[in-house]
């Protein structure tokens, strides 16, 4: 995504030739622009703060995570699509107002962080109290992963590297848990379904990312 104020994500910045899922990532970011800009174009008219935005998309996220964790599935799954909306708006309305800074960045990132653990957390309460233990037990998979991935980028980025590799940074991840939450009414095992396979992207990455630096490093 693009990092709130304009500045880019630690999993989201400008691919090269390294990044095996970079196509994908920088398909849905144009993808996602292309849908929202009447939502982008209405909220640089306003003028709002981009820091505020950022923040509003945080708290939405947060009370996605909430809506899941009291098993109201369909309502977490509007509000999570909204965060992602706002998600995309921050930055769009940071250039159009010339209000990029590096605050704003590391805002965005901060947040975006604080954004996914909202969700991972509903997640677990909403299995815990379906009694399905290894699907909240899948969910704090997803939570650290996701969480030692963006540290392994940031290591890597203060070591000078440039560490993009792996299939599942943040865009992909939120649109595969988006379409989780979202047909999950139809069966619970399509949210089950895509759990597995994000996980199992999110250690492909972590390893992919590792095993880069470690050569990086090493050569």
């Amino acid at each position: 995504m693009v990092g709130e104020e304009g500045g880019p994500d630690p999993e989201d910045s400008v691919p090269d030739a390294r990044d095996s899922g970079h196509r994908m990532d920088e398909g849905l970011r144009w993808f996602g622009d292309f849908v929202f800009r009447p939502f982008l174009w209405f909220f640089g008219k306003l003028r709002i703060s981009p820091n505020f935005i950022t923040i509003l998309a945080t708290a939405v996220a947060i009370l996605s995570g909430y809506c899941l964790a009291v098993k109201r599935v369909p309502l977490a799954a509007v509000l999570f699509a909204l965060s992602g909306v706002l998600d995309l708006v921050d930055g769009y309305v940071a250039k159009k107002l010339d209000k990029v800074t590096v605050f704003g960045s590391f805002l965005d990132s901060f947040s975006d962080r604080i954004a996914e653990a909202g969700i991972y957390v509903g997640l677990m309460v909403y299995y815990l109290k379906l009694q399905e233990g290894i699907y909240a037990g899948l969910a704090i998979v997803l939570l650290v992963a996701s969480f030692l991935i963006s540290y392994l980028r940031a290591r890597a980025e203060a070591l000078g590297l440039e560490c993009r590799a792996g299939l599942m940074a943040r865009a992909p991840r939120f649109l595969a848990v988006g379409f989780g939450l979202f047909f999950n009414g139809l069966s619970p095992w399509i949210l089950k379904i895509v759990m597995w396979v994000v996980a199992a992207l999110l250690v492909e990455t972590l390893v992919e990312r590792f095993i880069f630096v470690w050569r990086e490093l090493e050569a």
